[in-house]
């Protein structure tokens, strides 16, 4: 085979080749079939390029021209398209363009809806509505925050469950089960002030059991019932305290501990009982033995 032939030979491969490259891209361009144009306004078109694929009813029967900006910040993007001519059919004057996305990180395209029976045909050049593209970074951001919602919400729950469950156990026939009654009077932390008058109790002297909120012995609240039902006084605070542990369980006795308390003195003393509130401060510092505080403040 001589140099000349083998030469001749490459150039024609070549020339097949190109011709045959140019010939699919035609294709896809619809360079070699009979097009009309048509055009679609949107606000955006998030990331959509010029020769995007145009599919009407999923087929491909298009290519994106252009893509021109509007002649004011207030007007929209036009893409232009060039569409088969067979799409004509059923791409009507009310057909949509909804720019879409293969996958979640694919390429843009651009979907036509069928039009209807009733509404004009569609000529060349003529402008059909646009749909706004789907923003995923918005569509993530706002599952994740649904998600978030949803493991608060979870954890709402679960720790209310866990707290019922508790308050079964502590408070022993007194007839509460939920933690909502827990939180009626509740603060979230003792005031700043000093007390000007405090009553101290240690809770075995007071209660059934060392786990449990059932009193054994109210009397013994008898005498600060009577400085609250004879005196004046801006509030009072019932603090429950336990000298081991700090956690969920010992916080919720205390706090269901400081609850009964409450009750009995509302029982049994006349006062402005909105004044008196509750708190459990789980662990005390410092402290040997579990305690109920009543502290009063002018």
């Amino acid at each position: 085979m001589s140099r000349a032939f083998r030469l001749g030979l490459f150039v024609v491969a070549t020339l097949l080749i190109l011709a045959g490259g140019v010939f699919l891209i035609g294709k896809k361009q619809f360079m070699f079939r009979r097009t009309y144009r048509l055009q679609a306004q949107f606000q955006n078109v998030g990331g959509l390029d010029n020769g995007a694929n145009v599919r009407v009813g999923g087929i491909h029967l298009g290519s994106v021209k252009y893509i021109t900006l509007p002649d004011s910040p207030d007007g929209k993007l036009t893409v232009v398209m060039d569409m088969a001519d067979s799409s004509r059919k059923i791409v009507r004057q009310d057909s949509v363009a909804a720019i879409k996305t293969e996958g979640m990180l694919g390429d843009k395209y651009v979907e036509i809806s069928f039009g209807s029976e009733k509404a004009r045909e569609i000529e060349n050049g003529a402008t059909i509505k646009g749909e706004a593209p789907v923003d995923f970074s918005d569509a993530a951001l706002g599952v994740m925050n649904q998600s978030k919602a949803a493991v608060t919400a979870f954890a709402e729950d679960a720790d209310a469950l866990k707290q019922s469950f508790l308050l079964r156990g502590f408070f022993k026939k007194q007839g509460y089960d939920t933690p909502a009654e827990l939180k009626k009077d509740r603060i979230p932390k003792l005031p700043e002030e000093r007390s000007s008058k405090e009553f101290s109790y240690d809770a075995k002297d007071v209660f059934d059991k060392p786990d449990d909120a059932k009193l054994k012995n109210g009397k013994k609240f008898d005498e600060a019932g009577k400085f609250l039902e004879q005196n004046k006084f801006s509030k009072a605070v019932i603090a429950a305290s336990t000298a081991l542990g700090d956690t969920d369980k010992d916080r919720v006795l205390t706090q269901a501990r400081a609850k009964v308390v409450r009750d009995y003195l509302v029982e049994h003393f006349k006062f402005d009982d909105k004044r008196l509130k509750i708190i459990g401060l789980g662990k005390a510092k410092g402290s040997e033995t579990n305690k109920i505080e009543i502290l009063v403040y002018d």
